[in-house]
């Protein structure tokens, strides 16, 4: 049973990454013409190796750690089930493994990375600013 609970609190917590990834997109994506925004370094920069991170994956067409650790704890927890999780994360897992053309998902993902990692050049957040100039 701890087995079940653990694999729906790793969908739950992809689905939060993938939140996280697809906001963090939305907001740089505002904050390019609001400065204020780009004060936000630790947010930024968390944003920044997330994406890197994911995109890398995605170019290796590798699987993410948490797929495989929810898959393992599956398994452990009873492999021929039809029904995986709890009714919300069935309904979650359909979100974060959408059955595409992986295409479809590869493509946005790096367009994203790279828009990030160009506006992150471009306009770094203040704090990163100030500690490559040495003030």
């Amino acid at each position: 049973m701890l087995y079940k609970i653990f694999a729906d609190l790793i969908v739950v917590a992809h689905f939060l990454c993938i939140l996280f990834i697809l906001l963090g997109f939305f907001l740089t994506l505002k904050g390019f013409f609001n400065p204020k925004f780009f004060d936000r370094w630790l947010f930024r920069t968390l944003h920044l190796c997330g994406i890197t991170y994911v995109g890398l994956l995605t170019l290796l067409r590798e699987y993410c750690p948490l797929t495989i650790l929810e898959n393992s704890l599956r398994a452990g927890y009873n492999p021929e089930l039809k029904y995986y999780g709890s009714f919300i994360v069935h309904y979650i897992e359909k979100l974060v493994y959408p059955d595409v053309n992986p295409l479809i998902i590869l493509i946005p993902t790096i367009f994203i990375a790279g828009f990030i990692i160009v506006v992150y050049i471009v306009k770094p957040p203040v704090k990163i600013r100030k500690i490559f100039k040495g003030s």
